[in-house]
Parts: structure tokens; sequence; C-alpha cells
């Protein structure tokens, strides 16, 4: 399995254990956004990343990571992380980081 494939399924099994928690047993179509790093030095295909996560949530609503969404996810190439500022951050409800070697928890944000 490829370091893409493994990001992505890791990725997937997070967010869908929080959709079922976020749905409460109701339907609930999670509005996502993905945050790419700048790409200056990247260890994976961070594309590859996201097209796999696409495509394992077919009834998400994606949008720009500038808009109000419900997660976003923030995908980091190399450990400098340089997409995780505060600006990502701050119209979302809650947070995903994908990045070398791991994908972290899901983070809520409060007052978002």
């Amino acid at each position: 399995m490829s370091e893409e494939e493994k990001l992505a399924a890791g990725a997937l099994q997070k967010i869908h254990f929080w959709l079922g928690k976020e749905a409460g047993g109701g339907s609930f179509i999670p509005r996502l956004a993905i945050k790419f790093c700048g790409g200056c030095n990247p260890v994976f295909e961070r594309g590859e990343v996201a097209k796999r996560i696409r495509e394992g949530l077919p009834v998400a609503q994606w949008v720009s990571w500038e808009e109000e969404s419900d997660l976003v996810l923030i995908i980091n190439g190399c450990p400098t992380a340089c997409a995780e500022q505060a600006e990502t951050q701050k119209d979302s409800k809650a947070i995903l980081v994908i990045h070398p070697g791991g994908v972290s928890d899901i983070e809520k944000r409060y007052g978002a």
C-alpha cells in the first residue's frame, strides 16, 4: 500500500467515525474543505490523497477552505506544516491534519 493510500485510508476512517457522531442517527451532509500546503517540498502526492478522500465521501458537499465548513482537511506535504495557520481554521467547526506519516485526530474548534 502506498503512502498516499495509507494516509487517505486513515483520514477516511476518522472522518467516517466523526460523521457518525455528528449525524446523531439522522442524516447529515457535511460541508468539507481541503487546504493544501504550499507544496515546496512534499514527500507524498497530496493531490492523490485528496482525490482518494473525495472518492470515499460521495455524500459530502465540498467547499473552498475559505468558506464556512463543518470540517477542513489540512494536507501538509512535509513536516514544516505551513498549511496549519489560524486563517485556515477560522471558519471551520473542526479540523483534521494530514502530514507525512500520519493523520491527526479530528479537533473540534469552539467559537467557529
